[in-house]
């Protein structure tokens, strides 16, 4: 059993310093919010409301109302149960618009027949559980191509499937009903993301504000987000992005506070940093993670309000050490609350690109992290006290051929599937090694798409979802 207290990156009074800082944004410089609907709900929660200008004035009494309303005290401790389990699934998910090619680095606007094979590899593989939508097709109209995706992946595998992000309000119910064919739930919403990001700072536009109330009408949990951008769309330095980021989190509990309060509450931060020399747009630097870790510990301590941190949004573009810097590093403020494991399944570019190449590298690297959260049981047995005194008396030094090890090795030990770990070979040998195992691993996935094999799927639910998705395709496109 691993179990001790979260580290608190800033004492109470700076975080109520941040606080204060966020909800003088809202009550002073209000959310810009482009639908009268909206606007609407928050002037009968007592907001001021400026038409003209789609300018929404917060009160503090609404912002502290809202804060208890959703509190829920998560716990300052953590707690992780001994046990590792060797087959450790990622998620494949994702709504990626461009494939990158490997070994070619050649990248491309995902067509159906990348959604396809995509699919069909996630169905093929065993480190997959569910096939998500991890593409975005460019062959499909938008307004339509999360339906698609939806009735395309169904076609392929009996396993789960998995939606991606909203951004029509009008494909939401198709989504919905899709989910409760497959399913057989009332209700199911699993095709449909429930985060809705601001855009920073503090706009909430006309389409967003249709998608949120639309979430909220079929029962999807209240999860505001925020990539303010310091240098960008935020200030420079964090104290003022995390400022910023937090005052976005607080106007969309107040948001879901007006309109659906008996919803519960989360919300994602995924904040970044402009990089001067190049004017990129980071997610993966050292100071976009102490951002988002600041967000995370005001929301526990200040807010009781469980969040998460978009950790996997890294800017890396190809396989290999840079990628695995950028995903192992939020590893680094694990103790400080914001998540244990590697995310971003195959994201590269800061969610503009899938390498199915790097996916399994990341299915890797969380499996040794998940080896190491995975303790080690001490008992008698693994103790082996008597083995090791028999071995001194025999005057041994050799444990490889004990039954004991024969036993536990499986058990004990982790075994990467890709990285090397053989000796020392030679120097031209050596020198090819990463682009060996990214060969591989190419190799790996293209024949889990070629070897694809269709199981049985039930044909009326098929049907039922192509009939959903005729009707969608009437409704909306006319």
């Amino acid at each position: 059993m691993i179990r001790g207290k979260l580290w608190e990156l800033h004492d109470d009074e700076t975080l109520r310093q941040i606080d204060a800082a966020a909800v003088r944004l809202l009550t002073k410089s209000g959310v810009r919010i482009h639908h009268e609907g909206l606007l609407e709900a928050m002037a009968g929660a007592g907001c001021r409301v400026d038409r003209a200008a789609a300018r929404c004035y917060f009160t503090e009494k609404l912002i502290r109302e809202t804060i208890e309303h959703f509190r829920s005290k998560p716990s300052g401790e953590v707690e992780i149960s001994p046990g590792w389990n060797p087959q450790r699934h990622l998620h494949h998910g994702g709504s990626y618009p461009h494939l990158l090619d490997w070994p070619s680095g050649r990248r491309r606007l995902a067509t159906k027949r990348d959604v396809i094979d995509m699919a069909k590899m996630a169905h093929a593989l065993d480190e997959f559980t569910g096939v998500g939508k991890v593409l975005t097709c460019c062959e499909v109209d938008q307004r339509m191509e999360p339906l698609w995706a939806a009735v395309t992946l169904a076609g392929i595998t009996n396993k789960p499937i998995g939606g991606g992000e909203i951004f029509e309000a009008g494909y939401i119910e198709p989504l919905v009903r899709m989910g409760e064919v497959l399913s057989g739930k009332s209700g199911d919403a699993s095709l449909v993301a429930a985060c809705d990001f601001f855009i920073s700072p503090l706009v909430f536009d006309r389409k967003q504000a249709e998608v949120f109330l639309e979430k909220r009408r079929f029962g999807l949990p209240i999860v505001p987000g925020s990539m303010a951008i310091s240098g960008m769309s935020a200030p420079v330095t964090p104290a003022g992005t995390v400022a910023l980021a937090v005052a976005e989190l607080l106007a969309g509990w107040a948001f879901g506070y007006a309109v659906s309060p008996h919803l519960p509450a989360g919300g994602i931060t995924a904040t970044g940093s402009m990089d001067m020399r190049t004017l990129t747009a980071c997610f993966g630097s050292p100071e976009a993670l102490m951002q988002d870790a600041a967000v995370v510990q005001i929301c526990r301590r200040l807010y009781g309000i469980g969040i998460h941190a978009a950790t996997g949004y890294v800017d890396c573009k190809r396989p290999g050490i840079e990628a695995a810097f950028q995903k192992m590093l939020p590893l680094a403020a694990a103790a400080l609350g914001i998540g244990m494991y590697p995310g971003g399944g195959g994201l590269l570019s800061a969610g503009q690109d899938y390498s199915p190449v790097q996916h399994m590298l990341d299915v890797e690297i969380a499996k040794a992290v998940q080896r190491f959260y995975g303790h080690f049981e001490v008992s008698d047995d693994t103790l082996a006290v008597e083995l090791i005194e028999q071995m001194i008396a025999a005057g041994r030094t050799d444990f490889l051929q004990t039954d004991h090890t024969l036993e536990h090795y499986k058990a004990e030990q982790w075994y990467p599937r890709w990285f090397d770990r053989t000796h020392w070979q030679n120097q031209d040998y050596e020198t090819q090694v990463e682009r060996r195992m990214l060969e591989r691993i190419d190799a790996y996935c293209k024949a889990a798409v070629h070897g694809y094999e269709r199981p049985d799927i039930d044909k009326s639910k098929l049907a039922e979802l192509r009939r959903i998705y005729d009707a969608a395709q009437r409704s909306i496109l006319g």
